[in-house]
């Protein structure tokens, strides 16, 4: 039974006799009887001659024994993999995708705390009252909108307009930061630059942002808004607005990358394409600047929030930074490439170890023409500023960054999620690496050693046996400290493992 039911265990291929009385035993039996012996389950009944008492009563304590040094043999599939002294002690939010159930785990892979709710959702974060922001929608195939959950998970206030996809931000002010796409049909897309011959009748999409004031569970105020559609440049015909050599103008965003491209990160024969298709947003209160990552541009951009709605949708409101493929705006080749579809660009916040820096998840790319089949976490120092802006260099438009830090796997390919994923600081200086494609979430060192990994147990929130990237995909997986003000009124009490066979 211990054979069959654990397949880490194994039956011994050839008899050689261990045990004195097990003669009459049949063979399968006897195989099986010597593999459990050889996996160190029993020591059998005796010793001089060593025997097994194959037919002797088995009590409810011996069975329980080999049960539990059965499963401690086994290599785990899900939940906590490595917990050594040297990671951080914390909590991580942990949800799948299309889930109606977020987890807390702490540092033992035990959940302690666990919100259900009404609709889905692909990632959330904790709030300071202890609340979820989240981004939710009603059901499967239904459109997305931004909701904030109580410790109940009720719905206490959400936003519904425009269509929110990818992320969000609780600005210090108490304002919410959203990320929206819009549409341009063909005809309006060509009116703004973008070249015909790749259109196709769908249009393209476009992203901008829109920063909103709750006033009620279902109403907010727009305080200000930003559309990379006033920051477009184009050189393809001097009779439509925006026209100008694409070199000269490193702070507008050229509406025709995507045609111009043959290293796909998504593909051009899409019928609905993505201008620049921003996945992450973040928010640095002392510059009062937003940074931005674009999966299509392989770039980060930092544009400037002091400013109004009308100021940012003019001069003011173009790139004050980029970096990552100079390639996009005429600056470089594909060897000068430096990132690779990213996600969850964003500033070290101040108190951590690298404050200021920029972390990256630089995820690698699968294209045909330039490939990196494989990730790596970058931490980068930007360029000083010159007032509002950042240093500018002749070659390139703006001032490369320092290369900091850098982790990858010992294998590089062992380390690769060509979609989604994020990373975090902590503050013992360790790193947190969530992989969306396989929901693996670990800790590394400064110098690169895993510490901590927790590989997510849940589908769509339902516990799971064993892993595997089309059940447990995981956006993004929140670190928070114990003394995070979000935790301070909840009821923290560890309730074990989510998965079933831990």
């Amino acid at each position: 039974m211990l054979i069959a039911a654990f397949g880490h265990l194994a039956a011994v291929d050839e008899i050689e006799g261990v045990f004195a009385d097990t003669a009459d035993t049949p063979e399968a039996a006897v195989r099986a009887i010597e593999g459990i012996h050889a996996a160190g389950l029993t020591k059998g009944c005796a010793t001089e001659p060593l025997r097994y008492c194959p037919h002797r009563p088995t009590t409810r304590g011996q069975a329980a024994a080999m049960l539990a040094r059965a499963i401690q043999r086994a290599e785990p599939t899900v939940g906590l993999i490595v917990n050594e002294p040297q990671a951080a002690r914390g909590y991580t939010l942990l949800n799948s995708r299309n889930t109606s159930i977020i987890y807390l785990i702490d540092s033992l892979g035990r959940y302690v705390y666990m919100w259900e709710f009404e609709g889905l959702s692909r990632y959330a974060e904790l709030l300071e009252n202890g609340n979820l922001l989240s981004d939710h929608k009603r059901g499967l195939g239904q459109d997305r909108f931004v909701a904030e959950l109580d410790r109940s998970g009720n719905i206490v206030w959400k936003y519904t307009a425009g269509e929110p996809h990818h992320d969000f931000l609780k600005l210090p002010n108490g304002n919410v930061l959203l990320l929206l796409r819009g549409r341009l049909t063909a005809q309006e897309a060509v009116a703004v630059g973008a070249d015909p011959r790749y259109l196709t009748p769908e249009g393209l999409r476009y992203d901008y942002l829109r920063e909103v004031k709750p006033t009620g569970p279902n109403s907010s105020d727009t305080v200000w808004e930003w559309s990379m559609l006033d920051h477009l440049i184009q050189d393809r015909n001097p009779h439509k607005p925006n026209y100008g050599p694409i070199a000269q103008n490193p702070d507008r965003i050229d509406i025709n990358h995507i045609f111009r491209r043959s290293s796909d990160i998504e593909s051009n024969t899409s019928p609905l394409r993505n201008i620049a298709h921003i996945n992450a947003i973040d928010y640095n209160p002392i510059l009062d600047q937003i940074m931005l990552s674009s999966r299509q541009f392989s770039e980060l951009w930092i544009i400037d929030r002091n400013t109004t709605t009308e100021e940012a949708a003019g001069e003011k409101g173009d790139l004050l930074y980029r970096w990552g493929n100079p390639r996009t705006h005429g600056a470089g080749g594909y060897e000068d490439q430096q990132l690779f579809g990213p996600h969850n660009t964003h500033w070290i916040p101040p108190g951590l170890p690298g404050e200021g820096n920029v972390l990256i998840f630089n995820n690698g790319t699968e294209a045909t023409v330039q490939p990196r089949h494989y990730s790596t976490i970058d931490e980068i120092a930007l360029p000083g500023l010159q007032g509002r802006t950042y240093l500018r260099d002749e070659g390139s438009g703006f001032a490369p960054p320092d290369r900091n830090w850098t982790y990858t796997a010992p294998t590089p390919a062992d380390f690769f999620a060509y979609q989604g994923s994020g990373t975090q600081r902590l503050p013992n200086g360790n790193t947190q690496i969530c992989v969306t494609t396989s929901g693996t979430i670990f800790q590394v060192t400064p110098e690169g050693e895993i510490v901590w990994k927790y590989i997510n147990p849940t589908w769509r929130g339902i516990p799971t046996t064993q892993s595997n990237h089309l059940q447990t995909p995981t956006y993004r997986a929140p670190w928070y400290p114990p003394d995070h003000p979000g935790l301070q009124n909840i009821h923290l009490m560890p309730k074990g493992p989510i998965e079933h066979y831990p």
